[in-house]
C-alpha cells in the first residue's frame, strides 16, 4: 500500500500538469480565435467599405451620363414641335418616318431617369438607414449594374443625337429660319362671298348676332359705301336728322364700336354664319362700309390696319410706319359706320402681353357711333378678350338644316333613285357629326361615290379618326388647334384621348393623372398641381375641353367628339382604347397609355397580352369584370414596372394583389369603387405613390408604414383624407 501512494501521486500529478497545459492550449486557441474573428471582422467592415465606397463611385458615375442626357433632352421638345408641323404641313416623308422614333427614344430617355432616380434616392436613404431594407439594396444595386454593364445611357444619347442632327438637317432644308404661320398655310384665306345654295339661311342665329351688335333697324335709309367730302359734323347731323342715331348701342355709346366673337371649334360653321350676317341686306343697309378681312394666325396690326384702310377707304397706303397708318384711319373712319369682320383669329392676339388687340382697336373708336367689329375664333380667351361679357358660342347648325345638308353631300341634288336603304344608315351617321357643317362634308365626300349598303355600312361603323382625310376635311382642319398649342399642353392634350368618347373628366382627377404620368412641367419652381390646372384652363380656352352642360355644378368636362377624333388619330402610337378582344391585336408596340372597356369578350387570357407592353405608364380600366380583372391584375404588377397612373372606374377588385409593390414608379391609384377591407403589405412601400383614391374601400386600420410613403399628398377615404396612420371605423 505504502509503494501504491507514490505512483498515485505521480500519476496525479502528471494528470493534474496534463489537464493544466490543455487548458492553458483551449486558452490559447480562445485567444487565437478571437483574434481572428476581430482581425475577419475588421477585414469584412474594410471590404465593406470598400464596397460602399466603389458603390458610391460608380451611382456617382452614372449620375454625370444621367445628366448629360438631361441636358440633351433640354431642346428636344422644340424640335418635336417643329417636325409635327413640318411632316403634316409640308407632308415630309422623311420626317414623319423620323419623328416616332425620336419620340420613342425621348419616352424611353424619360423612362431612365425617373427609374434612376428613384433607385439613387433609395440608397442615399439605405445609407442614412443603416441599410435596414435588404430587398431594396439588392433591387438598387442590380438596376445599377444592368445599366452600367449594358452601356444604355450612351446608347440612348447616341440615338437622340443622331435622329436630331437628322431631323435638323431635314427642317434646314425647309428654310427652318422662315416664321411658319400653321393657320395659313393649312386654311386657306375665306372671303365674304356666301354660296346661298349650300343650305338655308341660319335666320334665328343671325338675328340673335344683330341684336347683340347692336342694329336695330328703325327707318330704310340708302347704302353708302363710300362718303367723299362731307365732313364729320355734316355727317353726324344727317344721321341725327334722318332718325338712325336713336338705333345705336348706348351700352358700348363711349366707344362707338361694339365688338363680339363668334367662338366654336374648327368647322362647325362660324365663318359661314359671319358670311350670312355680312350679306345680310339689313346690314348692308345699316353700315356704310362693310370690311372683310381673313386673318388666321397673323395678327399683325400693322398689316391689319393697313387693309382695313385700302379695303374701306380705297386709299393705297405707300407708308409701312404703323403711327401713320393709325393716324390716316383716325381721320378718316370718323366720317363712317363700319361693319368689320375678322374671320378665323387665334390665340396670338394676345401672345407675349403686348396689347395687340388695344393697339389695333384705338383709331376705330373715333368711327361713327354703332360701328361693329365681329371675329371669328376657335379660342374662348380670344372671346373673352375683345368682350368678356358678351360672345356667341356656335356648336353646330340647327337639326333640321344640318340633317338637310349632310342628304346634300351625301347623296347630291338628285335623290331619285337612290337605295332606300341608306337612309336608316345616313341616320346612324347623322349624331356622330354633332351637327359640324365640315364633318358633312367630309363624309358626305366618302359616301357620296357608293352609294350602296355595304359601303355605307362600312363607313359607319369605323371611326371618323380611321377614315382617310383630304387636305381640308374635318380632321385636318381641327388638327391646327392641335399643332398651334405649345408643346407641354400637346401630350396633355393628347392624353385625354385615351378614355372614350363622352367620358366626363374630373377636373382635379385629370389634373392628378396629368401628374402621375409626368406630363406637367414645373415653371420656374411652381406647384406642379398649380401648373397642372393652368394647363386644364387653357385647353378650356382653346375649345379642346368643355364644360358638360347636364353637369349640375360645372364641375365636370367633356371632349367634343370631333376633337376626341382628332386627338386619337394624331396620338394613334401613343393612345389606345381597347373595346374588345380584336383591338388586342391591334394595339401598337410603343404605347404608353391604355384604356380597357369592360367588354363580353375580354377574359383573363387575352389580357395577360397586355404584359408585352412594357412600355406602358398608364393603365385605366372601365366597367371590366370584376372576377376578370383581380385575376390579371397580378400578371400586370408582375410585368408592367413602368407604370405610374393605374385606375379602376366602374369596376373594382376583389384585392389588391401582393405584388403591386412592383410598381416603384406608380404615383396614382384610382380605386374609389373597391370595396375590400385590406390593402397588402407591399403597398406601403409605394415610395413615389402621390395621390391614392379609395372612396369606398372599407380598410379601417392604417399601419405605421403609412409614414414611409414620403411623397404622398392625398389618400382619399370613405369622405376623409387620411393624413396618419390608426384606426377608421366604417
Amino acid at each position: 500500500m505504502a509503494m501504491l501512494r507514490p505512483a498515485a501521486m505521480d500519476l496525479f500529478l502528471s494528470a493534474t500538469s496534463i489537464v493544466s497545459n490543455a487548458n492553458e492550449w483551449f486558452e490559447f486557441l480562445g485567444t487565437a480565435f478571437s483574434a481572428a474573428s476581430l482581425l475577419l471582422s475588421r477585414w469584412r467592415r474594410r471590404r465593406q467599405g470598400d464596397e460602399a465606397e466603389r458603390r458610391q463611385l460608380q451611382w456617382k458615375g452614372e449620375d454625370a451620363k444621367m445628366k448629360q442626357l438631361h441636358y440633351c433632352m433640354l431642346q428636344l421638345p422644340d424640335l418635336i414641335h417643329h417636325a409635327e408641323w413640318l411632316s403634316f404641313v409640308k407632308d415630309d416623308k422623311e420626317v414623319a418616318k423620323l419623328l416616332p422614333e425620336l419620340k420613342a427614344r425621348v419616352h424611353d430617355a424619360y423612362d431612365l431617369l425617373e427609374e434612376f432616380n428613384h433607385h439613387h434616392h433609395h440608397q442615399q436613404q439605405l445609407q442614412l438607414d443603416l441599410g435596414q431594407d435588404a430587398a431594396a439594396e439588392k433591387a438598387g444595386d442590380d438596376f445599377l449594374q444592368s445599366i452600367a454593364s449594358g452601356n444604355t445611357v450612351r446608347e440612348i444619347l447616341d440615338d437622340l443625337n443622331c435622329l436630331r442632327n437628322t431631323l435638323e438637317g431635314v427642317i434646314d432644308r425647309h428654310a427652318r429660319s422662315e416664321p411658319h404661320q400653321i393657320g395659313k398655310l393649312l386654311r386657306p384665306a375665306m372671303t365674304s362671298f356666301y354660296d346661298k345654295s349650300k343650305f338655308r339661311s341660319l335666320e334665328d342665329e343671325v338675328n340673335e348676332l344683330l341684336e347683340l351688335l347692336g342694329v336695330k333697324i328703325c327707318s330704310a335709309r340708302p347704302h353708302k359705301r363710300r362718303i367723299k367730302g362731307e365732313t364729320a359734323s355734316a355727317s353726324k347731323r344727317n344721321r341725327r336728322n334722318s332718325g338712325v342715331g336713336s338705333c345705336s348701342n348706348q351700352e358700348i355709346a363711349s366707344d362707338n364700336v361694339t365688338v363680339l366673337a363668334i367662338s366654336g371649334i374648327g368647322g362647325v360653321g362660324k365663318t359661314t354664319l359671319a358670311r350670312q350676317v355680312y350679306n345680310d341686306e339689313r346690314v348692308k343697309g345699316y353700315f356704310d362700309v362693310r370690311i372683310w378681312i381673313s386673318v388666321s394666325d397673323d395678327f399683325n396690326v400693322k398689316r391689319l390696319t393697313k387693309e382695313f384702310i385700302e379695303f374701306a377707304l380705297a386709299n393705297w397706303m405707300q407708308s409701312d410706319n404703323l403711327c401713320n397708318l393709325q393716324q390716316s384711319l383716325t381721320e378718316s373712319i370718323v366720317k363712317f359706320r363700319f361693319l368689320l369682320v375678322l374671320d378665323d383669329v387665334w390665340d396670338d392676339v394676345y401672345a407675349n402681353q403686348d396689347n395687340r388687340w388695344q393697339n389695333f382697336l384705338e383709331p376705330l373708336k373715333s368711327a361713327q357711333q354703332g360701328s361693329a367689329i365681329l371675329l371669328t375664333t376657335r379660342s374662348q380667351r380670344v372671346a373673352d378678350l375683345v368682350n368678356e361679357n358678351r360672345h356667341f358660342r356656335l356648336e353646330g347648325l340647327p337639326p333640321t338644316i344640318f340633317d338637310e345638308f349632310f342628304e346634300a353631300c351625301a347623296f347630291g341634288s338628285d335623290r331619285c333613285g337612290v337605295n332606300p336603304e341608306l337612309n336608316p344608315i345616313g341616320k346612324r351617321i347623322i349624331p356622330q357629326l354633332k351637327r359640324c357643317p365640315l364633318a358633312a362634308e367630309t363624309l358626305g365626300r366618302l359616301l357620296k361615290p357608293m352609294l350602296d349598303r355595304e359601303h355605307w355600312n362600312q363607313i359607319a361603323g369605323s371611326e371618323l379618326w380611321e377614315l382617310k382625310q383630304e387636305k381640308y376635311d374635318i380632321l385636318p382642319v381641327l388638327r391646327l388647334s392641335y399643332l398651334y398649342l405649345p408643346s407641354h399642353l400637346r401630350n396633355c392634350f393628347l392624353f385625354c384621348s385615351m378614355y372614350p368618347k363622352n367620358h366626363q373628366f374630373d377636373k382635379d382627377t385629370l389634373v392628378n393623372s396629368w401628374i402621375a404620368a409626368g406630363l406637367v412641367e414645373s415653371c420656374k419652381g411652381g406647384k406642379l398641381e398649380s401648373d397642372g390646372y393652368r394647363y386644364f384652363e387653357d385647353l378650356l380656352h382653346r375649345s379642346l375641353l368643355q364644360k358638360e352642360s347636364s353637369s349640375p355644378t360645372d364641375s365636370k368636362h367633356v371632349m367634343h367628339k370631333l376633337i376626341h377624333d382628332m386627338a386619337q388619330l394624331v396620338s394613334e402610337r401613343e393612345c389606345f382604347i381597347v373595346k374588345g378582344e380584336t383591338d388586342l391585336t391591334k394595339i401598337p408596340q410603343g404605347v404608353r397609355h391604355l384604356s380597357i372597356i369592360g367588354s363580353s369578350s375580354l377574359s383573363e387570357t387575352n389580357l395577360r397580352m397586355v404584359c408585352k407592353y412594357k412600355t406602358l405608364r398608364s393603365i385605366v380600366c372601365h366597367g371590366v369584370e370584376t372576377y376578370i380583372l383581380t385575376a390579371v391584375a397580378k400578371y400586370w404588377f408582375e410585368e408592367l414596372t413602368k407604370i405610374r397612373m393605374l385606375g379602376f372606374l366602374s369596376c373594382e377588385l376583389n384585392s389588391l394583389p401582393e405584388n403591386i409593390g412592383n410598381l416603384k414608379l406608380l404615383r396614382y391609384l384610382n380605386i374609389s369603387d373597391c370595396t375590400f377591407e385590406e390593402l397588402p403589405r407591399s403597398f406601403w412601400r409605394l415610395q413615389n405613390l402621390q395621390i391614392v383614391d379609395a372612396q369606398k374601400c372599407r380598410v379601417q386600420q392604417i399601419p405605421d408604414d403609412f409614414n414611409r410613403l414620403g411623397n404622398l399628398q392625398r389618400f382619399k377615404l370613405r369622405g376623409t383624407i387620411i393624413k396618419q396612420p390608426g384606426t377608421y371605423e366604417l
